[in-house]
């Protein structure tokens, strides 16, 4: 008996390692590639933006084009709840069948579906709504927002699948055919959302597949994260040299690609400067944020009532873990560059056999902001696996 599971193990492992392996064969563009060395392993929007902008469509959410993509409805601002920011934006192709599959988009930072940081940012996020209807699906793109609560983040993704799972069909999406990708900070509500049962609509989760890429850690108590490299403990540390090598003031924490007559607290608008980076160093739990980011810490009792880790373990969605090469914190030499959130989450569920094993994805070349500006682009390192991995779930 212990042979077969040790047997079982090993090859679920083997399976993601070489789905893995597919991405890596993929190619970034030389001259893209080199500009995402220069810049390092950092977030930088502006820069990683000014690279992938010439391969954008000429129109943007700014162009007065009617439409902006031809074939291709768009619905801005669609609200699926109270706040102004409870809003998405829905993507058509005007040829296409009846019902499509639905592909739905977290971002990251501070969950602006529209990258502000300057004018060539404009063009991101709608390139991967594009790429969904290119592809046959409708593509949702979700604003996030900061709300009161350890799980505001969650509950505001419930009520989003929810309007979604009642209205898409409207857009010709089909409710039982959804799949939810998130970037970054995204990550942490989908995390705490996909493993809280308690969160779910009548129709239950939701989704047939979820994408968890460069996840900023959510609670998976009680797994733990090693201690981060020295000088790493700074949370915001990547963001510091962000729009350097482009020259873009402010960087990461530009808004000077706000849209025109838009103001703080509306989708588009400019944010709000962020304050000082939280100081602070050693290990920390992989659950939720690090200390003095994103709130206060918590105790080991309350992380393993919060934490997804059982969900996870028992849920029938499926499940991509992926990261950049260049993203903050990887290293080629630890993991084969895969992140400790991804690494530890991976063998964890792995134990509870192949279908429950997540798909492994590591993207060579690429930066923590390329691996999202690059979809709808030549360089398909990260958008082909992906779409492969959305084919194959039934």
């Amino acid at each position: 008996m212990k042979f077969e599971r040790n047997k079982k193990l090993l090859m679920s492992a083997f399976l993601a390692m070489s789905v893995a392996a597919v991405a890596a064969d993929a190619q970034v563009p030389a001259n893209i590639e080199a500009g995402l060395v220069t810049m390092g392993h950092i977030v930088d929007p502006p820069c990683t933006a000014k690279l992938y902008r010439p391969l954008m469509p000429a129109n943007d959410i700014t162009s007065s084009a009617t439409p902006v993509y031809p074939g291709i409805t768009v619905v801005r601002d669609a609200s699926f709840g109270t706040n102004p920011k409870d809003v998405v934006d829905i993507f058509t192709a005007d040829k296409g069948p009846a019902s499509r599959p639905v592909l739905i988009y977290v971002a990251g930072g501070g969950g602006n579906k529209l990258e502000l940081q300057d004018k060539e940012a404009n063009a991101f996020y709608d390139n991967i709504m594009r790429w969904a209807t290119k592809n046959g699906m409708v593509g949702v793109n979700m604003q996030r927002h900061a709300g009161p609560g350890w799980d505001a983040g969650a509950k505001d993704i419930s009520s989003m699948l929810q309007w979604v799972e009642a209205n898409i069909s409207k857009y010709h999406g089909n409710p039982d055919r959804m799949f939810i990708w998130a970037h970054s900070a995204g990550n942490n509500p989908l995390g705490t959302y996909i493993g809280r049962p308690e969160l779910y609509g009548p129709k239950g989760v939701g989704v047939k597949g979820v994408i968890f890429m460069s996840p900023a850690p959510f609670d998976i108590a009680p797994l733990e994260l090693p201690p981060p490299a020295p000088g790493g403990g700074n949370p915001l540390a990547a963001l510091t040299d962000s729009g350097k090598t482009c020259g873009v003031q402010g960087g990461a924490f530009s808004s000077s690609g706000a849209l025109p007559g838009r103001t703080a607290g509306q989708p588009g608008g400019p944010d709000a400067p962020l304050g000082p980076p939280p100081g602070g160093a050693g290990g920390r739990p992989a659950g939720g944020p690090p200390a003095g980011f994103g709130g206060p810490p918590v105790d080991a009792a309350t992380r393993l009532a919060r934490s997804s880790l059982p969900e996870l373990k028992k849920t029938s969605v499926k499940i991509i873990l992926a990261n950049a090469e260049l993203d903050p914190g990887a290293d080629a030499a630890v993991h084969g560059g895969i992140m400790s959130f991804n690494q530890i989450l991976h063998g964890e569920l792995c134990k509870e056999g192949p279908a429950h094993c997540p798909t492994l994805l590591y993207f060579k070349g690429e930066s923590h902001m390329s691996e999202v500006f690059s979809i709808d682009t030549p360089d398909k390192t990260v958008s082909g696996p992906i779409l492969t991995w959305i084919k194959k779930i039934k």
